[in-house]
């Protein structure tokens, strides 16, 4: 993500988390979550919008329903193992000259890491019910969005982030109608459950530092450097949550039995999630501030007043948070070769763009103004190749290839999201143990481009980054998913 506003509460994105799974790490570009479906995730989601192989599909095309028959239930999970790891890194504080006269320092801790991504098993269901050959009802649930990253607390770059942990979870009715033999529509209610959770750690030595060379350079009888950058980390705990909704439309086209073009339209929701923030170490800061006052008691009033402001701008308290996660159109295409070979395509276009600030409120503006971060993302594209072989007898094997891009500019990537470019190489079979009962698997490493942040403090202390210093480095990412779902017809 990218940066906040103040220096005095650096506090970046909150984050999203579904109740009935770890939180996960992100696999599609972003932190959307792509992994919907056992036998989409077999040939890299290739055709999902055309139908796929299953109802799964009503996930990215509600009018794909209309290609299955009867009563259907299905039950999956997803297996997200990611890695990324940090290492090169560098770190100092931000720098000023008179009258301030701070000088840049090395921020101490780690300069590499282990894995700071972490693993989780998302689950999806999905039902359907026919009214009629033509009339289907469906329902679903799932995670459509997520993002857990976390640091060691005493790491270099702990004052950009430590903890980003984001979920969501989507419960969808959907119902699809075959218009005429070639055309069909469908339509879903989207009712998205968002929570939220983000730490970092704080510099209060470094604030006190500014706030009492300010202070002497302004004419109070105070030594400049009491305080130095270090001397007194703090953290911040923001948490939220908030109930949402949006909708999902979608076409399929038929022209033969053979071919399958279908065009979905996941909205975007806009999360207004409402919460805490927590604050912790600032006693050691105030109470500096007070054995200050003691020692120089010509300038105790000036010193009781920044004690004040940095007791207001520290406060725990209700805070509220606008996120717009993005819509998503996806065309798919499928076409059966033959009796026992399906070609497929998908390409989709999330439109991260509408991700453009994430800013924190406070309940009062008064001592703590707005804290927001500057996003920017541009819209990515995914692009997916994929190949279906079901011979004769009870298997079916998939195979697939995509290309997915990544919506955070070089520029504004930060700690909490190292996100990169990523390649897709999918496997997968299925088994049909009896005509109503089936088991789907799929397989997928995504090779990952190397991601570099470069973080700058600048030299203005009201400035975005001042607070949280400058910070640059690579990661190495990498991440395998395992789908298992179970398919019982009825």
């Amino acid at each position: 993500m990218a940066r906040y506003s103040r220096a005095s509460l650096p506090m970046t994105a909150l984050a999203l988390m579904f109740t009935l799974a770890a939180g996960p790490r992100a696999e599609a570009s972003g932190f959307q979550l792509r992994d919907q479906s056992g036998s989409g995730q077999g040939n890299a989601y290739a055709g999902i919008s055309a139908g796929g192989s299953d109802i799964s599909s009503m996930f990215f095309n509600p009018a794909t329903l209309t290609r299955f028959s009867g009563n259907r239930l299905q039950l999956g999970f997803t297996a997200i193992q990611p890695s990324s790891k940090f290492s090169d890194g560098v770190a100092s504080r931000g720098s000023v000259g008179a009258p301030l006269n701070v000088a840049s320092t090395p921020i101490s801790g780690s300069n590499s890491t282990g894995n700071i991504a972490k693993s989780a098993v998302l689950p999806t269901f999905y039902a359907l019910y026919s009214v009629d050959a033509d009339l289907k009802l469906g329902l679903s649930v799932n995670v459509p969005f997520g993002l857990t990253t976390e640091y060691d607390p005493a790491w270099i770059g702990r004052y950009q982030a430590v903890k980003s942990h984001l979920e969501t979870l989507d419960i969808t009715p959907t119902v699809a109608y075959r218009l005429a033999p070639h055309w069909s529509v469908g339509a879903a209610f989207v009712a998205r459950r968002a929570k939220a959770e983000l730490s970092q750690a704080v510099d209060f030595g470094a604030l006190a530092q500014l706030a009492l060379n300010k202070a002497s350079a302004q004419g109070l009888p105070i030594p400049q450097n009491l305080a130095q950058g270090g001397s007194m980390d703090g953290s911040v705990d923001v948490r939220g949550d908030a109930w949402a909704y949006g909708y999902k439309l979608g076409v399929l086209f038929e022209p033969s039995a053979t071919l399958h073009v279908g065009l979905g339209y996941q909205s975007r929701v806009r999360e207004t999630l409402t919460g805490t923030a927590e604050f912790s170490g600032t006693a050691p800061a105030g109470a500096a501030l007070g054995t200050l006052a003691a020692a120089f008691p010509s300038a105790a009033l000036g010193l009781a007043n920044i004690g004040t402001l940095f007791a207001g701008q520290t406060a725990n308290g209700p805070v509220s948070a606008v996120v717009v996660l993005p819509s998503t159109l996806s065309l798919g295409v499928s076409y059966d070769v033959s009796s026992t070979l399906s070609l497929a395509a998908e390409v989709a276009q999330t439109k991260w763009s509408a991700f453009k600030e994430l800013r924190v409120r406070f309940s009062n503006p008064a001592t703590q103004p707005d804290s927001y971060t500057t996003e920017n993302w541009k819209d990515a594209m995914f692009f997916a190749l994929g190949a279906t072989c079901h011979p004769d007898g009870a298997w079916t094997y998939r195979v697939g290839v995509a290309k997915d891009n990544t919506p955070v500019p070089d520029g504004n990537r930060t700690p909490r999201i190292p996100d990169a470019d990523r390649t897709w190489v999918s496997l997968g079979a299925s088994y049909q143990f009896t005509p109503a009962f089936g088991v789907d698997a799929g397989f997928s490493h995504l090779f990952c481009k190397d991601s570099n942040v470069d973080l700058q403090a600048g030299s203005n202390p009201a400035g975005q980054e001042f607070a949280r210093g400058n910070l640059s480095g690579t990661y190495k990412n990498s991440i395998d998913i395992l789908s298992i779902q179970a398919r019982y017809a009825f």
